[in-house]
């Protein structure tokens, strides 16, 4: 039977990245393999899952995206921590069945509403190698948030200028460009950037949308009440906006 046009435009659209944005437990090894764009930083052959699985020796992945443990007695014994669920890390003393009482790294996360603690230690003594890579990552990550993710009212312009990211270049700014989100509309400034699409109000620069190209699902022009449209369509992980701009 042919397949109808929305079952071929669900397949043609791109596999959102889950890798950073999930906690799994005990997946296939096929969900630990890298993805597109994920770039393993270390490995560490001897760390102990101390939380879940004390006295279990396994190691630990450190990507940019998240952590993999993986235990050496059983493949199907594994997690996968999305940063982007990341609370907190600290190091604290913890109680391990392989070093008795020693420092171990803490990563308190939140996921669908429910908060996971997992606690990792480095059965390699001596070596800070767990603590300081995981730190340094994750930092990384969590500075560049507005590479990734679609920002609503944010600190990203002062004095009627856009904020520029590191490595960030302005292809084009365009002013009196309408936004369309209320009845009577908006008017404010365009900017079109390597990394993302910005429009902030003329009149209010904190009334504002950041979008990086990462997150935008659709761009097409449509008719509108005031005439043809910009219409920029966002991901799912992104909220799902449909917003239109109009010069």
């Amino acid at each position: 039977m042919a397949s109808t046009a929305a079952e071929k435009n669900k397949k043609d659209e791109p596999v959102a990245a889950w890798q950073d944005r999930e906690i799994r437990f005990d997946v296939s090894p096929t969900h630990l393999e890298m993805r597109r764009g994920e770039v393993e930083i270390d490995s560490i052959n001897a760390v102990e899952d101390t939380k879940g699985n004390n006295g279990d020796k396994g190691s630990l992945c450190i990507t940019n995206l998240r952590l993999i443990w993986r235990s050496q007695r059983s493949a199907r014994t594994n997690l996968s921590i999305g940063y982007n669920c990341v609370l907190s890390i600290n190091i604290k003393t913890a109680s391990s069945r392989l070093r008795g009482n020693t420092q171990a790294l803490y990563v308190m996360t939140k996921y669908t509403d429910t908060k996971f603690e997992f606690i990792f230690t480095n059965l390699v003594r001596g070596s800070p190698r767990l603590f300081t890579t995981v730190q340094a990552v994750f930092r990384a990550y969590d500075t560049s948030k507005l590479y990734r993710d679609l920002k609503l009212r944010a600190a990203i312009v002062k004095d009627k200028t856009l904020i520029l990211l590191p490595k960030e270049e302005v292809y084009n700014k365009i002013s009196g460009i309408w936004n369309l989100s209320s009845d009577q509309g908006n008017l404010g400034i365009f900017y079109i950037t390597n990394v993302r699409i910005v429009w902030h109000a003329s009149l209010a620069e904190n009334f504002n949308v950041s979008m990086p190209y990462l997150q935008i699902k659709l761009i097409r022009v449509r008719d509108s009440k005031f005439g043809p449209a910009l219409v920029i369509e966002t991901s799912r992980e992104s909220g799902g906006y449909i917003l239109g701009f109009r010069i």
